[in-house]
């Protein structure tokens, strides 16, 4: 369904995760890491070619299930293509036995796009080396990025335009094929965004913090900033910048979260555990060809658009409301200690926190794995239950009778989390009823079925709390945007001691604030901590 959309994907459907940040002292720091990035992205990708990932199997409810793995190998290589209705996929082919394959990236710097080829480390690095040299000298090139974040179906007819071009349409296949982007970025100001903190401190680059740093890795800032170094079609983009921030922004219609974390973890402690080098690249000395710049052709319809693309982008990102929070009252270890799943726990006092600021519960999606299921993505947890709803009134109710809802609403949630990751969830059953509807049903001569036309169908799907657990090994995390309007996105992590939220909504709302439900989440979470702490 991701291709069907026709809005902008930065903020809408793009997430963006970020890493901790590095501390850079020279232009030969960010060379070095970003090329071991690069280097191990190469390696991870040899392994896809001869289809050698280790198979996952489930580790928990019916524990041992293989895992589809179709995912992970839809990553690298791949980007989406605008289409005027409809958007279409690049994978990256599976060579046949023995084909030796060039592999190549794209790196923006500064607007400028150039081809690097991947080879040694080292040549690597001396690619990046010229290209963090030589960008910085160079007009204002046509940021032609930017159109990427445009409505889809506008983006579609900006590139079909292009592609009359000869060398548009080479420069376009070598994005399209490249293993992926690297964004070498400049710092957003710290004034960008600026708002105060509420939770513990986490990430900082500079005085930048962790909201200011998302913003980077989800939209890069707008037009005036790093949104023009971006490629939002790309599958993978790796970002790092000289202020030390690093982190990735991924086109979702590929893959779920959980297969991008684990290449991006993979990649991010290759770089790590390396010993830190100073030494210039033998390679910068040699006779290496310094890296292909590309260049475009352009009418002045070409840069029009990208002028309207521009303000179109700008102005979705001044919308975003979004920040992250760092809860330190407790974290998984104490979730566990009450007996409960850590997903069931958090979804509760999410749904506690948006009844203390509504008075009313709304419909709520989370992502469940249907990876159980060959070609299986995700189906849709609603923790918005009847007795979520007779919970999170306990008020009213006394400390004995408080406990009995508790469980009733843990018992709930968790059947109704098992249901979906086994298979049995409604949402992509009826979703595929819909779609198949709508191929034998096409005209007002044959309407779809009153299932889908039905206001009460429409109510259940319009989601104003959109969740996910995103967790990592790393001390990173991912945000994104909401789906509607009037509602809320939030991406949580669960770590030992603390929890990491990341809340989106959009200013223009007259409804929401993320720092009300900040404000409101916590206050949820130590009522809940009490709950289940007082002496029996």
């Amino acid at each position: 369904m991701y291709l069907h959309y026709r809005h902008p994907i930065p903020l809408n459907s793009n997430p963006g995760m970020v890493f901790p940040p590095r501390r850079f002292t020279t232009i030969l720091d960010v060379a070095r890491f970003t090329a071991r990035l690069i280097d191990a992205s190469l390696s991870h990708k040899d392994i896809l070619n001869h289809k050698a990932l280790p198979l996952e199997r489930a580790t928990s409810r019916e524990p041992g299930q293989p895992l589809c793995m179709s995912q992970y190998y839809r990553i690298l290589g791949a980007c989406r293509l605008p289409g005027k209705t409809r958007d279409s996929q690049y994978i990256s082919p599976i060579p046949k036995n023995g084909e030796q394959v060039s592999e190549h990236v794209i790196v923006i710097c500064r607007s400028q796009l150039y081809c690097v080829p991947v080879q040694a480390e080292d040549e690597i690095c001396a690619q990046l080396l010229y290209i963090l040299d030589d960008a910085p000298c160079l007009s204002n090139p046509p940021p032609v990025g930017l159109l990427t974040g445009w409505k889809r179906t506008l983006w579609a007819e900006a590139r079909n335009d292009l592609m009359k071009e000869d060398r548009n349409k080479r420069n376009l296949e070598l994005i399209t094929k490249s293993l992926l982007i690297v964004c070498l970025d400049e710092g957003l100001p710290t004034t960008f965004n600026c708002r105060l903190q509420r939770g513990v401190k986490g990430h900082t680059a500079g005085a930048r913090d962790e909201t200011n740093l998302s913003h980077q890795m989800i939209h890069g800032g707008g037009s005036i900033h790093n949104s023009a170094n971006r490629w939002f079609d790309k599958t993978i983009q790796l970002i790092i910048s000289g202020d030390g921030a690093c982190g990735l922004c991924y086109e979702h219609s590929n893959a779920e979260g959980v297969a991008v974390i684990q290449l991006a973890e993979k990649l991010w402690n290759h770089a790590e555990l390396l010993p830190a080098s100073s030494e210039v690249p033998a390679a910068c000395g040699s006779h290496l060809p310094p890296p292909e710049r590309l260049e475009w052709l352009l009418e002045p319809t070409d840069h029009k658009r990208i002028e309207e693309a521009a303000l179109s982008l700008d102005n979705l990102i001044k919308d975003l409301d979004f920040q992250v929070y760092r809860f330190a009252g407790y974290g998984k270890d104490f979730i566990k200690s009450c007996k409960v799943s850590p997903d069931v726990y958090i979804q509760l006092a999410l749904q506690l926190a948006y009844y203390r600021l509504y008075g009313k519960l709304t419909a709520t999606y989370e992502s469940a794995s249907t990876r159980r299921f060959r070609l299986g993505r995700v189906d849709c947890i609603r923790p918005a239950s009847p007795e979520a709803l007779a919970w999170v009134t306990f008020h009213l109710v006394s400390d004995e009778k408080k406990l009995l809802l508790w469980n009733e609403a843990v018992i709930a949630q968790t059947t109704e989390m098992v249901e979906n990751i086994l298979g049995q969830g409604i949402d992509i059953h009826i979703l595929g009823l819909r779609e198949a509807a709508r191929e034998t049903s096409p005209t007002a001569a044959t309407p779809l079925p009153n299932l889908f036309t039905d206001p009460s169908y429409r109510i259940a799907n319009k989601f104003l709390l959109t969740t996910s657990q995103v967790s990592t090994s790393t001390n990173s995390f991912m945000g994104y945007g909401p789906v509607e309007p009037d509602g809320y996105g939030v991406a949580y992590n669960l770590k030992p001691d603390c929890i990491i939220f990341c809340l989106s909504a959009f200013w223009s709302s007259e409804v929401t604030s993320t720092s009300r439900f900040v404000q409101s989440l916590e206050e949820s979470l130590h009522a809940m901590q009490a709950l289940l702490t007082r002496p029996t």
